[in-house]
């Protein structure tokens, strides 16, 4: 083993845990300089993750490698995203599926929930990169958002954005977005309007790239969509 591959090694421990173990042995030590273990777990997160979302269905789309490869250029630039992607190429080589409930119990201490979230929505963004959403991908996200302690509520709110193509404009996405029943009073409505504007808003993100806060972005600007439709229905 090379003297490069022992420094990963060493680099990967940083957290001390099933992050640090599954991808310290590809990254030099110099490849996080200046970083705290928020913004390193997040990013090594998010590798790990996405690689075994693409892989739940039985197959790897290029699609979804397009998707995974295009956010990290956008974030990281060509330089650093290679390098990423030629981790995220090895990933895919490997059985990972033990190490998810591990994976997520580290994440939960290094990233707050609103960041948290926008890990779901980033996943259902590789998923949907393909135009077609498998029940696999569902069912793994489901089971990623549960162990970052993501209620039900707010996955549904998150998937219903992706799964939006069959119910075109119905009032049903919009209230799904909104995380309210249809039979919900005005005032009902209004407080989960103001209360999804508080969980969704970009400027509670911490330790993110751009394009995360983009993704948070769309999601604040839905939030506000489903407002307005839903009112306009009732007026």
């Amino acid at each position: 083993m090379s003297l490069g591959k022992w420094v990963g090694i060493g680099a990967g421990w940083f957290l001390a845990g099933p992050i640090g173990a599954i991808i310290g042995y590809y990254i030099s030590k110099s490849f996080f300089d200046g970083k705290n273990d928020e913004a390193k777990a997040y990013e090594l997160s998010l590798l790990i993750l996405s690689s075994l979302v693409i892989k739940s269905d039985g197959k790897i789309v290029k699609a979804e490698l397009d998707y995974v490869k295009k956010f990290f250029v956008n974030t990281f630039g060509v330089q650093k995203a290679n390098k990423y992607f030629e981790i995220f190429n090895k990933l895919n080589k490997q059985s990972l599926s033990a190490q998810l409930r591990p994976v997520c119990k580290q994440l939960n201490s290094y990233v707050n929930h609103a960041s948290r979230l926008q890990i779901i929505h980033f996943l259902f963004g590789i998923s949907a990169s393909d135009n077609e959403i498998h029940d696999s991908e569902v069912a793994l996200i489901r089971k990623i958002a549960g162990y970052l302690n993501i209620n039900q509520y707010d996955f549904e709110s998150i998937k219903s954005m992706f799964l939006s193509k069959e119910s075109g404009n119905s009032l049903d996405k919009w209230y799904a977005i909104l995380e309210v029943d249809k039979n919900a009073t005005d005032a009902e409505v209004k407080k989960a309007h103001r209360k999804m504007v508080v969980k969704y808003h970009p400027d509670k993100l911490q330790g993110v790239s751009s394009d995360i806060v983009k993704l948070a972005e769309e999601k604040f600007l839905l939030v506000q969509k489903a407002y307005e439709n839903i009112s306009k229905s009732r007026a």
